[in-house]
């Protein structure tokens, strides 16, 4: 019985450990993955640190990105000089963009209008709402009645914690709200020199592409293309995966909300698939408050229900989100499904983002051959394997020299 050669080095290594030569290797592939973890940590702390100084000149270079097709085309087919096809270009990219926010953003306050209107329309038969509240009130009052005077001594504290609280969610609010209103300039000056940079960038971009392009050889420059190229695939591939998870949620929420009877499912489906981005909560930012709404009218069978699809759609997400956006960037589901929890216990969507973009960028890099993969095979067992072919080949040749 012939062992075969990997069989034969892993009871090696279990037998004596590694070689020299083993521990070599081991190095010269860690070495590189190394560098690569370090210097993507580096650049992704500053980007996170300096995104909000740099997000409008990031996206206006995003934009003029998009606009070169139009700039390009208009330089060639209609002879117009630079600087006026890309004032053209970005007039029209921004005004795609702001009429398209504007149609969505009118779209949704119509039917949240219509919305209101309906709850407001149930004042008529408010007896239905505010009979069951009624009741828990004045059980609640009697519930008061029954306290001890000494559990109100002995709990004051707390009680007065609680207080605090309360006021301290309050004054939150309103200081969020005064913070918005004091940074409504910061934002207009933000979209102004957004628009400017979509411009500059636009009207310079074949200089910029000159001088950088010029600073590296010509093979690293054919490297840093190809790079480019697959990860743009690899990152539409990304985005497009989370879509289909919202796709999916919208669905499921369409239907229950379809066999429940609820008002307006079309628009609370829409609202609840843009809740699906939120972290943690997600869905219930819709399915919580729907329910709340059904108990207080007496419905208790809508009310369970809804909190039992919120749990359900929940852990359907959880099951298939892994799966699917493993599937798509050709990575492990066990990966996605650590870097979910690392996000979920860390409370931040940060980490997340930093964990994609690092998965992202590590199937580019060995997809390309520019980075060497963790758990890749061994030399040796992959140079035994290919003298044993070799052997085969020989022997049906009936050729059993020696190899040349």
């Amino acid at each position: 019985m012939i062992s075969h050669p990997y069989h034969t080095l892993y009871r090696k290594k279990l037998q004596g450990g590694f070689s020299l030569s083993e521990r070599r290797r081991l190095l010269t592939r860690l070495k590189p993955l190394l560098l690569f973890f370090a210097v993507f940590t580096a650049l992704f702390c500053l980007f996170a640190l300096t995104l909000k100084y740099t997000f409008p000149f990031l996206v206006g270079f995003l934009l003029a990105l998009l606009a070169q097709p139009l700039i390009r085309w208009m330089r060639g087919q209609l002879h117009f000089p630079g600087a006026v096809a890309s004032i053209i270009a970005t007039l029209v990219v921004y005004a795609v963009l702001f009429g398209l926010l504007f149609l969505l953003g009118f779209w949704l306050i119509s039917e949240i209008s219509h919305l209101v209107s309906h709850i407001s329309g149930l004042s008529a038969g408010a007896g239905a709402l505010t009979g069951p509240l009624q009741q828990l009130l004045e059980r609640l009052g009697s519930s008061l009645q029954d306290i001890d005077a000494d559990f109100i001594r002995q709990n004051q504290e707390q009680l007065v914690s609680i207080a605090k609280n309360g006021i301290g969610i309050v004054s939150q609010m309103l200081t969020a709200v005064l913070r918005f209103l004091t940074s409504l300039p910061t934002i207009l000056t933000m979209f102004l020199v957004m628009i400017l940079s979509t411009y500059f960038f636009s009207k310079d971009m074949e200089s910029i592409r000159r001088r950088f392009t010029g600073m590296f050889s010509g093979k690293t420059v054919g490297n840093l293309k190809s790079y480019s190229h697959k990860g743009a695939d690899m990152s539409w591939r990304y985005v497009r995966s989370y879509l289909l998870i919202y796709f999916i949620t919208f669905l499921e929420t369409l239907a229950v909300f379809a066999v429940l009877g609820v008002p307006y499912p079309l628009v609370l489906s829409i609202v609840t698939g843009i809740a699906d981005l939120l972290p943690v909560f997600g869905p219930g930012t819709i399915y919580v408050p729907l329910s709340v709404f059904y108990a207080l009218k007496g419905d208790y069978f809508r009310a369970v229900t809804l909190l039992v699809c919120w749990l359900l759609i929940s852990a359907i997400r959880q099951i298939i989100e892994p799966k699917i956006v493993s599937s798509s960037i050709n990575i492990h589901p066990l990966t996605m499904l650590a870097a979910l929890y690392f996000a979920l216990v860390a409370k931040n969507f940060w980490v997340l983002i930093y964990f994609s973009a690092l998965i992202i960028c590590y199937q580019i890099f060995t997809q390309s051959g520019a980075l060497p993969r963790l758990f890749g095979e061994e030399p040796a067992a992959a140079g035994s394997e290919k003298m044993d072919g070799d052997s085969g080949k020989r022997e049906k040749n009936g050729t059993l020299g020696r190899a040349p």
